[in-house]
């Protein structure tokens, strides 16, 4: 890794300090080569008590977004994906993008803001520009960036010492109807379909389409 591309791990590394003792089974997916900022994907595994994945980004933050004067966000931020506990996540795995797209969706979005002069934050979407799957035979063909309903505030607002504060976004897969709805309406009209229809944050392939 160049020395001059910034590294969040020690951050990231004392924030799941807090959630998470020796015990827990975390793993790193290690960029080998990186531009810009350097993007790993921990990988914090599914417990009784907790019966989904956790895949969280570290990197994204280590360079503050461009936020509009007249938003009100903070200028770092990871995201994260919580998928369940039957899906695959070993590395030989990968070779299979339905088991990897999270995590390529994941580093697409970490570098997103930092060349481009942009931001991420609540709401934001992200996809195939020609309404392509994700993944063969997923459905889904875009991403929208939410606030948890699963994990604390705690554990998703990271807070520096210098009083900022790291927002982390829970990364919601969308299939091609939602994604019209939600720019034609907004992410909380979204939300709200999936309150009424039962939708949880962790991903379901084959779940129901609110929009259609």
């Amino acid at each position: 890794m160049n020395e001059n591309v910034p590294n969040s791990v020690e951050i990231i590394d004392n924030h799941l300090d807090q959630f998470f003792d020796e015990n827990a089974d975390i793993k790193v997916f290690d960029e080998i080569e990186s531009e810009i900022i350097h993007r790993d994907v921990y990988f914090i595994k599914a417990t009784k008590n907790r019966p989904y994945h956790i895949l969280l980004s570290c990197g994204m933050s280590a360079l503050p977004m461009k936020i509009p004067e007249d938003i009100e966000s903070s200028e770092f931020a990871e995201v994260m994906i919580l998928l369940p506990k039957e899906w695959n996540l070993e590395y030989e795995s990968f070779s299979n993008e339905r088991n990897y797209w999270p995590i390529r969706i994941m580093k697409q979005l970490m570098m997103l803001p930092h060349p481009n002069k942009t931001w991420l934050g609540f709401g934001h979407t992200f996809g195939h520009e020609d309404n392509e799957e994700l993944a063969d035979g997923i459905g889904f063909n875009s991403v929208m960036l939410v606030h948890s309903m699963e994990l604390s505030d705690e554990f998703t607002q990271i807070e520096l010492d210098d009083n900022k504060t790291i927002n982390v976004y829970s990364i919601i897969p969308l299939y091609k109807e939602e994604l019209e709805f939600k720019k034609k309406n907004s992410a909380m009209d979204l939300l709200e379909k999936f309150d009424q229809f039962g939708i949880e944050e962790i991903v379901k392939i084959g779940r129901k389409n609110v929009c259609k």
